[in-house]
């Protein structure tokens, strides 16, 4: 019994270990079985999600099928909107019904129900109603308030962003953030009660008809933004007015209605008050100034930006130029604009046709007309056979003279020079000739809108604007108390420039510059965008640049006609620090002086050459930043020693950054300028 109870005991052992062995491999099979069923569960799910998402794109919105939406896209241009619920058969799925499987998967998804703590509000949107024809590419820009209590992001993993319906993927252009996603949010960072912006590009398709393409705001992974809905009619038509059978349906874009009467214009100033005579292929830059009638503060970017459009709107012009904003409308006001200022306005025409024109424009805001802010402007092109312009007419001859807005101030302007200098007012009348190193104490007064200037303690009063000069061309003017610390050393004190001073009251902006005139050239030998010790062939590059896009900004008559001055001197222009950075970069003025009168021409064109600090491996085309594109010679490039950074700055044009390591890798002025300005030649015109 011993024996047989061993035996038994071990027969019985044996048998449980076995047991447990099949109990532990079944349920090891169990587990690797439940863990396939949950893989293929969340898999189909996601099918499903996708399935269903792109049904339902938006809480209300949904796809058709296939040969629905075939059958929607070639709608003639009669019919009306695509409306793509009217043909919805299946019903739209709620994601928030199937959330509670999503977080037991793991699944990240878009909440199709919205959150009270994500809201928005529509500020502005400049492609309210599109007219386009096929082929076409636009870039829109949209402003959202934040209204709820979270805080927006454009990074992190519940990053701001727009999504597109379906019918909106026709119009998908290559610098879509995602197939499906248009754009993400601008800022950084946009606390509730701000404003966030979105950029988007759209590629008009060939098909002519009428589209209506909705976007909506998300916060990715968690959420539909509530009244982050937007909608945009878009008629593509070979026409540049729509016809009479497709009014009722395109939101009559042929009549635009009147601004409100907070908006009201008053024709103040024109530069050209008769004929203006042109050759075939001949610019022409017409200015005119309006003053503010009206109680709202015209503003220059946004839906409520004042512009100068062609009248009847939609119609086409011959005079139309690249530098327009788009085709209807050549220019914003030059700068924010409050009642009883002057706001300023600059048209380029270039002729096509020979014949005599009278071309009509009218301001406008958010798409409506403002009383008063009529103007004409009339034309004869005789039939000389230049259609294009030659180079020979855009050689300047002798270098320009270029006016640097330097500062504003509301404080008396005391100054002296290091040679004898003339002081002299508006109409060139000598006020005082003022000896070496003597000071000069000048003012406004802002209730007389009169000038007073004193020198040894005599005082001239009841002056017109004055201007501070010297024919000698060794003359540095010191503004002796103004201080202008460069940010890297703040004991010195960049106050001393060359040329001549002006000290000018601006209407169009209620404010007094000190403003400085000199010549091109001696311009540059004080812009401060680069260290002494960089590359040489960089340098080069950077101040052909440079001299480029200020002798364009000459050219159409400056960024801020409205201050009688060209360029400021910051860097939202370019940055300038006078005679003081002349005398610090002594590598900076000698390659201004070997490249002297070099340009970038496009088309035989001095052309716009921005540039910027550093990409993020791409340099962006001038429609993704900015309105009045695309610029052929400005579209995305390729910049590889910037792959993996942070972009820094607009990133349009030369990268600093990318320039700076082509030169160093042995690449010329000339190769660097090809490479990041397309199609354009580098040539010497004065």
């Amino acid at each position: 019994m011993r024996w047989g109870g061993v035996y038994n005991y071990s027969y019985v052992l044996n048998s449980l270990q076995v047991r447990e062995k099949k109990s532990e491999s079944g349920l090891l099979l169990n587990i690797i079985l439940a863990f396939f069923i949950v893989a293929i569960s969340s898999f189909l799910l996601n099918i499903f999600q996708n399935h269903f998402l792109n049904r339902s794109a938006f809480n209300n919105f949904s796809k058709p099928s296939d040969l629905k939406v075939e059958k929607a896209i070639k709608q003639e241009p009669s019919q009306e909107y695509l409306k793509v619920e009217d043909y919805l058969k299946e019903p739209v799925i709620e994601m928030a019904e199937i959330n509670w499987l999503h977080r037991l998967l793991g699944i990240k998804t878009v909440n199709a129900a919205s959150s009270p703590s994500y809201e928005a509000s529509l500020l502005s949107n400049n492609c309210r109603v599109i007219n386009i024809i096929p082929g076409k590419a636009l870039t829109c820009e949209v402003s959202f308030k934040n209204t709820g209590t979270r805080t927006w992001y454009n990074y992190g993993s519940n990053y701001i962003s727009f999504y597109t319906d379906n019918l909106g993927q026709i119009f998908r252009h290559k610098y879509w953030y995602t197939f499906e996603q248009p754009a993400k949010l601008l800022e950084a960072k946009v606390l509730p009660g701000e404003i966030g912006h979105l950029r988007f590009a759209l590629q008009v398709p060939e098909l002519i008809g009428l589209y209506k393409i909705k976007l909506k705001l998300a916060a990715e992974n968690l959420t539909w933004i509530s009244g982050g809905l937007l909608e945009i009619p878009i008629n593509v038509s070979l026409e540049s007015n729509v016809s009479n059978s497709t009014q009722n349906t395109v939101e009559n874009i042929s009549t635009v209605p009147n601004a409100s009467s907070d908006f009201q214009a008053l024709k103040f100033i024109q530069s050209h008050n008769s004929v203006i005579n042109l050759n075939l292929g001949e610019k022409v830059v017409f200015r005119v100034g309006f003053k503010n009638n009206g109680k709202a503060v015209w503003q220059t970017t946004g839906e409520e930006a004042v512009k100068i459009c062609l009248s009847p709107f939609g119609r086409q012009s011959s005079f139309q130029n690249s530098s327009w904003l788009d085709a209807n409308c050549p220019s914003l006001v030059s700068s924010l604009t409050a009642p009883g200022q002057v706001g300023y306005f600059d048209l380029t025409l270039v002729s096509s046709a020979a014949g005599v024109y009278k071309e009509d424009f009218v301001l406008m805001s958010e798409g409506r007309t403002i009383q008063g802010g009529e103007v004409s402007v009339s034309l004869s092109v005789n039939s000389s056979n230049h259609s294009q312009p030659i180079l020979e007419n855009l050689t300047l001859g002798s270098e320009p003279n270029i006016r640097i807005g330097l500062y504003s101030t509301s404080e008396p302007v005391r100054l002296r020079a290091n040679t004898s200098f003339e002081i002299r007012d508006s109409e060139n009348n000598l006020i005082f000739l003022a000896p070496a190193g003597s000071e000069v104490s000048a003012s406004y007064n802002f209730a007389t809108r009169q000038y007073a200037v004193t020198l040894n303690n005599e005082p001239r009063n009841n002056l017109s604007y004055l201007r501070f000069q010297s024919q000698d061309p060794n003359t540095v003017f010191e503004i002796t108390n103004y201080q202008n610390p460069p940010s890297w050393n703040t004991s010195l004190n960049d106050n001393k420039f060359r040329g001549n001073l002006e000290l000018r009251y601006s209407e169009g902006r209620d404010k007094l510059y000190v403003i400085n005139e000199l010549p091109l050239e001696t311009y540059l030998k004080g812009v401060a965008e680069s260290g002494n010790n960089n590359p040489i062939e960089y340098h080069k590059a950077l101040v052909i640049a440079a001299r480029t896009y200020a002798q364009y900004n000459i050219n159409i008559g400056g960024k801020h006609p409205a201050a009688y001055f060209h360029l400021n001197a910051s860097a939202y222009d370019q940055v300038y620090r006078g005679y003081n950075s002349e005398m610090r970069l002594p590598n900076w003025v000698r390659v201004v002086l070997e490249t002297r009168g070099l340009m970038v021409i496009y088309n035989n064109e001095v052309v716009v050459t921005p540039y910027f600090a550093q990409s993020d491996g791409r340099t962006r085309a001038w429609e993704e930043v900015w309105s009045g594109g695309p610029k052929p010679w400005l579209v995305s490039r390729p910049d590889p020693y910037c792959v993996g950074m942070s972009l820094w700055g607009h990133g349009v044009g030369l990268s600093a950054r990318g320039a700076h390591s082509m030169a160093q890798a042995g690449s010329n002025f000339e190769q660097i300028l090809k490479h990041y300005y397309t199609g354009v030649e580098i040539k010497k015109i004065y």
